[in-house]
């Protein structure tokens, strides 16, 4: 694999184990239960990883095949982009973000369901990233709902940023967490 998604993909991967040894150290009992009315639970967390993880593998998978079979430039270029994403400030929790409607978890998955569901979409994720691979990846580019218009490599780097704000989630970690909100009054980090 080219260096350049190698980095990312194993960042994505390390993300994804985190949240997996965060959310499975949980009881199961815990898995449904909302920290309050306005927040999501573990499995809906889940759910909602799962369809950004799922679009996200299709589009990447989509429109790395177009590439290929137009002929894109190989990837000369080796370094790190791991970083080309901070200022969107994705892992930052302290303030809310907004899940777009097509994401938003419809809820009543069981543990179990929300177990498979995301190991199959890093599956998904996985073979789009192959499709992917040795491609010049920073030319090609998809709007995202919140992002705006971002390189493939960016797709990726999204989904590794979104389990990793996941992981430290009130939900996940069997707590509320209080932050200061912007505007100068409490709130909670009740987001995935």
């Amino acid at each position: 694999m080219h260096p350049r998604l190698s980095e990312i993909a194993q960042y994505v991967d390390a993300q994804r184990a985190a949240l997996l040894a965060t959310a499975e150290s949980l009881p199961e009992s815990l898995w449904a239960v909302r920290p309050s009315p306005e927040r999501w639970s573990v499995s809906d967390v889940f759910e909602h990883l799962h369809r950004v993880e799922r679009g996200s593998a299709r589009l990447i998978g989509k429109l790395a095949a177009e590439a290929r079979a137009a002929g894109h430039p190989p990837e000369l270029e080796e370094g790190s982009l791991m970083h080309s994403l901070d200022a969107a400030g994705l892992t930052d929790r302290s303030s809310r973000l907004e899940a777009p409607e097509r994401v938003v978890p419809e809820g009543g998955w069981t543990r179990e369901a929300a177990l498979a569901a995301i190991h199959g979409s890093r599956a998904d994720l996985r073979a789009a990233i192959a499709a992917a691979d040795g491609l010049a990846l920073q030319s090609l580019r998809h709007a995202h709902a919140r992002l705006g218009d971002i390189d493939l490599y960016q797709w990726i780097l999204f989904i590794g940023q979104r389990a990793q704000r996941a992981t430290g989630l009130g939900a996940l970690s069997g707590r509320s967490r209080r932050v200061q909100r912007s505007d100068g009054r409490d709130g909670h980090d009740d987001t995935s």
